[in-house]
């Protein structure tokens, strides 16, 4: 989405005491986000209700929207149909092809709504199969974004981990030894695309040094959305800028980048907190605090960020001037 470079107009006139709110430049709703609502919505409107096998997104607001609107989740392709539902969504997460698999043994209508970022590195952990590496997927094991890239891979040589400690290896090539395993000459890593950047390089620095000696290949494939590197990163310069005292990171539970975004802002040493609703903020995060910082993952609606906005003005915190950002609905990133 197109957003506006900050500057001070941005903001209310203030003294040097009084209390205030700064967004990040970079906040909510990612492209792919929009594009699966507009598709399981518009499917709803022509051609009846739908369940998506999980969240579509997750924000649970949202999915309470969607329920209204004849688009309620379900756990699997069999609880929908007893549910008596004629079509199921794969949701922006992505699936592994068994769904497919499932709809059509079910005579049920599948509607695909998988992020195309997301939809890129299930085709890159293919390529890398054939080629003949053993795939990590660096991300949360339980995440069905995860689940859908290892299940695309189709192999029992991929693994899904977050700590060098987490893989079957315990040794670097060439070492020799009572309960030394050593990784395969071939290796390749593919990253969750909501995950950090800098824990990333960190996982696999170690892991590299393990797979290079002996004639070792290791080859990284950094497939962080640029929605998520984009989010981090202005909420770096929100810091930066504006001397925040804390932080907000607006999302839901379940939203993977969401808590990334509030890693970072504790990683560069201001107490961040993971919110969904304005009602979790606490009277005591905000005693010794001018300047509150607000950020949000990319499944967050706008609305949700400007009640929270709204919450700490009647804090006396000062809102950000024309509230948190100029949006183009019809903009179509590059990637």
């Amino acid at each position: 989405m197109v957003t506006a470079t900050p500057d001070a107009s941005r903001l209310a006139p203030i003294s040097q005491t009084q209390r205030r709110v700064v967004v990040a430049d970079e906040l909510g709703y990612c492209w792919g986000v929009r594009r699966a609502l507009d598709i399981v919505q518009d499917a709803a409107g022509k051609t009846g209700p739908i369940a998506p096998i999980g969240d579509v997104i997750h924000n649970p607001q949202v999915v309470e929207r969607l329920r209204a609107r004849g688009v309620e989740g379900a756990g699997s392709v069999d609880e929908a149909v007893g549910r008596g539902f004629h079509r199921v969504a794969i949701t922006a997460h992505g699936m592994g092809p068994h769904l497919a698999e499932q709809a059509a043994a079910a005579n049920v209508e599948l509607i695909d709504s998988t992020c195309p970022l997301v939809t890129k590195v299930q085709r890159l952990a293919q390529k890398l199969v054939r080629q003949g590496y053993f795939l990590v997927v660096y991300g949360d094991a339980y995440h069905p974004e995860v689940k859908s890239v290892i299940g695309w891979a189709g192999t029992s040589k991929a693994i899904a981990a977050k700590k060098v400690a987490d893989l079957p290896w315990n040794a670097r090539r060439g070492e020799a030894g009572e309960g030394k395993v050593a990784p395969p000459r071939k290796v390749a890593v593919v990253s969750q695309t909501t995950k950090n950047v800098d824990e990333l390089m960190k996982f696999t620095s170690e892991l590299s040094a393990m797979v290079v000696p002996e004639g070792g290949e290791f080859r990284l494939c950094n497939t962080i959305c640029e929605p998520t590197s984009e989010r981090q990163n202005a909420l770096k310069r929100l810091v930066e800028r504006d001397n925040v005292d804390v932080i907000l990171a607006i999302g839901g539970r379940k939203s993977s980048n969401t808590a990334r975004l509030a890693e970072v802002g504790n990683a560069l040493g201001v107490a961040s907190y993971h919110i969904e609703r304005p009602d979790e903020i606490e009277d005591a995060w905000l005693e010794q605090a001018t300047t509150v910082g607000v950020t949000a993952g990319a499944s967050t609606p706008d609305d949700v960020i400007e009640e929270v906005v709204a919450a700490l003005a009647t804090r006396g915190f000062a809102p950000p001037v024309g509230g948190i950002r100029p949006v183009d609905p019809d903009y179509v990133p590059a990637y």
